[in-house]
């Protein structure tokens, strides 16, 4: 069947979110749309190109060979569409935009109070919303729903662009009262004593076909730490996030693994200490990240130049 001499373009964002999720009930709230409206705008799509495009197995909605051919050319033109429109100038002082970032709980104590503050100077009119890192960050960077993201994250599509904004070390830490704290135990003998455990979200991720990176999740720093204290037998506590786990050791005989930078501003308020080794530490990458076709948008670029220079500062360079 001929294509019509205009296709709507707003089928085709249905398709991209489509091809992403394999799912018409998550793409509905992905878009703000009712089902029923994704469920037409993918017959119409059907019927505009002569190709089922997807076929349900096994509970999700799989890619035809003819939609798996289309799916990358259709992304990039929707994102150099979205790219079209953006103003072509940036002016931090004038401007009223909002830009939205998603950052891990380190990001969020270290980082942003010192982005909003600089703002606040530089650009006053522009507006932040920090968000939690989600399952869905990939897609959510892609449709410009989120601007860029701040965590340590591993295994990302070429599609998704990264730089490492600083590198942190994992700590031990325990209730300054704990007899640990002067102990001087290793590692692994820490492991062996009952400690926090942490849940990570990537645990109510949605499944996804073999092959498929689409729903590949990104690590946050709270999770990027050996696979063994993710949760076992000496795990009677399991959290989500490292002020939770702060919380706890202060109170509690248990101890945690957390940046130690985060560990440092903590410990005097929360009443913790850190348990030094002679081992050395466990480094983990701190990143930035964003889609690789953001480039020509100069408020992003503002944007992105500010956090390295507030990175920078963290690090102390």
């Amino acid at each position: 069947m001929a294509l019509m001499t205009k296709p709507d373009l707003n089928l085709f964002a249905v398709f991209d979110v489509l091809f992403e999720l394999r799912s018409v009930t998550r793409t509905a709230d992905r878009l703000g749309l009712t089902q029923s409206a994704v469920s037409h705008a993918l017959r119409r799509l059907r019927e505009l190109l002569g190709d089922p495009l997807f076929v349900r197995t096994g509970g999700t909605l799989q890619p035809t060979p003819r939609a798996r051919a289309m799916a990358p050319a259709i992304r990039e033109g929707l994102a150099r569409l979205g790219e079209a429109v953006l103003p072509s100038g940036f002016d931090a002082r004038t401007s009223n935009r909002t830009f939205t970032i998603a950052a891990s709980t380190y990001f969020c104590a270290s980082l942003i109070p010192g982005l909003i503050a600089a703002a606040r100077k530089h650009a006053p009119g522009v507006t932040f919303r920090a968000m939690p890192i989600r399952t869905d960050l990939l897609g959510l960077l892609e449709d410009s729903t989120v601007d860029l993201a701040l965590g340590a994250f591993t295994r990302l599509p070429a599609r998704i662009a990264s730089r490492t904004l600083l590198r942190e070390e994992l700590v031990w830490i325990a209730a300054q009262s704990n007899p640990l704290v002067a102990a001087g135990l290793t590692h692994a003998e820490l492991l062996a004593l009952p400690h926090i455990g942490f849940d990570p979200v990537r645990t109510f991720a949605p499944a996804r076909s073999a092959g498929d990176d689409s729903l590949e999740t990104p690590y946050l720093p709270e999770q990027t730490i050996p696979a063994e204290i993710h949760g076992s037998d000496l795990t009677p506590a399991i959290v989500y996030d490292v002020f939770t786990a702060v919380a706890v050791v202060a109170r509690s005989d248990l101890v945690a693994l957390v940046p130690r930078q985060l560990a440092l501003s903590e410990q005097k308020r929360a009443g913790i200490a850190i348990l030094e080794s002679a081992e050395p530490g466990i480094a983990i990458e701190m990143s930035m990240i964003a889609r690789s076709q953001s480039t020509s948008d100069a408020g992003l670029e503002w944007l992105k130049t500010l956090v390295e220079q507030l990175a920078c500062e963290l690090r102390g360079g």
